[in-house]
């Protein structure tokens, strides 16, 4: 069977797909992933065949100045509507011959040039926070302890206000294929029969949403060992240290946040490996109790470490729940203040600490509750345990399958 996989993002929209992708070809599949460019090279390392799709995604953040803004919110949206055009043009090209297409986080286009082209489709989604509920609101808005009137309202109203964006855009282009125009866009690019790709035991898809869906759980990327001397010398210099780094985040957004990180742990006293995403030099590259490391698979990280400082990606949440650690998150944008909920809700971590309130001071509260609470730190190895028993993958890769056979 030949399958199209795409996604639009940064690395956490691609990784989980990529493991998909290659769990498809294990399992006797024609498989394309279609990605973001600059994830060309990491994906074909893998042995997965790759198609370029739109811009550099990471060039553009990097960019940024912040992402936490609302004048960086304004101009990620232009973005992704320019996005969306081209996808509409190049679809078309990508999927051709294909039996059936899976779609992910910012492929709009996706479902209506499938529709147009007669391939069946399936979306999978990251975060439950994707389906409307009265149990969490629309991630744009932040706050997640509101009322289920207030988070219905966020729902009712980001409709109001799509109906001149997204709606309007994606349904001109329906139009010219020949399609007529979808009343709930939403609902149009989520599909007949939603996959939710993330862990029930941190956050189990509401019981009001009206959508059907199937929740397997997130898709981890094996990746192999990787031989770091550096890290092995430090680890090994003291007891287990904390990890913190903010993923895809603005570049200059994360070397400004690093001394208050150091400041805060060492109040703690509690040495550092930063997950450094940036190129300038740091003024705690010669420290004794800092370790910057680069692009080292989470999944073997994690584990060696007594907790995880994050911004909050799915990703990284689902790799920290399953790595057994408490967690500490910082959202910056979206469903990070979802998950940031979660994993306080969930007992795996202490309240979120949002980016724009982070100081060195409410960093060093969260760290101590992480070091000192036993009962965090027995629900943290014992949600491990549950999620380690499912295998979101086999799951997945068995709904696709009997997608097309039904």
């Amino acid at each position: 069977m030949k399958i199209v996989l795409a996604t639009f993002g940064s690395l956490g929209d691609v990784q989980p797909m990529l493991a998909l992708s290659l769990s498809l070809k294990s399992a006797g599949h024609d498989v394309l992933l279609a990605a973001p460019p600059e994830k060309a090279e990491w994906v074909k390392q893998h042995g997965c065949p790759f198609y370029p799709l739109g811009d550099n995604v990471t060039a553009y953040i990097d960019g940024m100045k912040d992402a936490h803004s609302f004048r960086s919110a304004f101009q990620f949206v232009r973005y992704l509507r320019q996005e969306l055009m081209s996808q509409f043009d190049i679809f078309p090209r990508i999927i051709g011959k294909a039996d059936l297409v899976v779609g992910a986080s910012l492929v709009f286009a996706l479902s209506s040039v499938a529709e147009s082209m007669g391939i069946v489709y399936r979306f999978i989604a990251f975060t439950p926070q994707l389906l409307p509920s009265g149990r969490h609101p629309f991630m744009a808005f932040k706050h997640q302890s509101l009322p289920k009137w207030y988070n219905r309202l966020t729902w009712y109203l980001i409709r109001l206000v799509d109906l001149f964006n997204l709606t309007s855009l994606i349904n001109n282009r329906r139009r010219q294929l020949g399609l007529k125009p979808a009343d709930d866009v939403l609902s149009h690019i989520l599909g007949g029969h939603l996959i939710v790709a993330s862990d029930k035991a941190i956050a189990e898809v509401p019981q009001d949403v009206e959508l059907q869906f199937t929740q397997t759980g997130y898709m981890h990327l094996e990746q192999p060992d990787q031989d770091l001397p550096e890290l092995e010398t430090f680890l090994k210099a003291g007891s287990p240290p904390l990890y913190a780094g903010f993923g895809s985040m603005p570049k200059r957004d994360q070397a400004r946040n690093v001394a208050m990180i150091v400041h805060a742990a060492r109040s703690c006293c509690k040495r550092l490996v930063i997950g450094k995403f940036w190129d300038e030099p740091s003024p705690f590259s010669t420290s004794d109790d800092v370790l910057f490391i680069k692009r080292y698979p989470h999944l073997k990280l994690f584990p060696r470490m007594a907790a995880v400082i994050h911004h909050g990606g799915a990703g990284t949440t689902a790799a920290g729940a399953i790595s057994g650690l408490p967690q500490i998150i910082v959202p910056h944008i979206l469903d990070q203040y979802y998950w940031g909920h979660q994993v306080y809700k969930s007992h795996l971590g202490p309240k979120p600490v949002w980016r724009r309130k982070l100081s060195s001071k409410k960093l060093a509260a969260a760290i101590k509750e992480c070091m000192s609470n036993n009962m965090m730190q027995q629900r943290a190895k014992a949600v491990s345990e549950m999620i380690k028993k499912q295998n979101s993958l086999q799951m997945t890769v068995r709904l696709l399958e009997s997608s097309v056979n039904q």
